[in-house]
């Protein structure tokens, strides 16, 4: 499956990743607040940041946003469509069982409705070309992500025990929920 490079909805527009975006993103993946749920410490150095944007632009330059042939994943940088200001990520990435999303919204940007409508977005038009199963994982205190996934509609399948390591939170691993879209399966004849 080939994800189209840009999408819109009434509010942002998700678009491949840029050099330009290496300031926004240095901002956003060095807030502790932002990084606390997930699986990186806040970041302090500007090379790693450039390392990360990096690989997401070689990512959609190699296979042109196939997930098929991009184990990584894919990345959606979240513009406000008004003023085209960066809010924040959304990744993309096919497993056996579907394929799994990952966010980071700028703390200004929280509270407003912006990560729902782009993960409806984008589950919507993988449902929509040809997948079955959208799922996103998320630490059971993080009640702001397991809003954003109930708001765009998935439902919670259930809690994962000790299934992943949070550094910002501590070495043990800890639980989370796993949430997933899914299209109901064809009852045969």
């Amino acid at each position: 499956m080939r994800l189209p490079r840009e999408l819109e909805t009434e509010r942002l527009r998700l678009r491949t990743p840029r050099t330009d975006d290496q300031d926004f993103l240095e901002g956003l993946f060095s807030d502790p607040g932002v990084v606390r749920y997930l699986s990186f410490r806040p970041v302090e150095e500007p090379e790693r940041v450039r390392a990360m944007l990096s690989s997401f632009m070689a990512a959609w330059a190699r296979h042109g946003g196939d997930l098929s042939l991009e184990k990584q994943g894919c990345l959606y940088v979240l513009e406000r469509r008004s003023d085209r200001a960066p809010l924040g990520t959304l990744g993309v990435r096919k497993e056996t069982y579907g394929y799994e999303l990952s966010y980071a919204l700028a703390r200004a940007a929280w509270g407003r409705g912006y990560m729902p409508e782009a993960v409806r977005a984008v589950s919507g038009w993988l449902l929509e070309n040809g997948a079955w199963r959208v799922f996103a994982t998320c630490h059971v205190d993080n009640t702001g992500s397991q809003r954003v996934l109930e708001k765009a509609g998935f439902e919670r399948e259930g809690r994962m025990r000790r299934y992943f390591t949070f550094p910002n939170l501590g070495p043990e691993p800890a639980d989370g929920y796993l949430y997933a879209k899914v299209i109901p399966a064809r009852r045969s004849s």
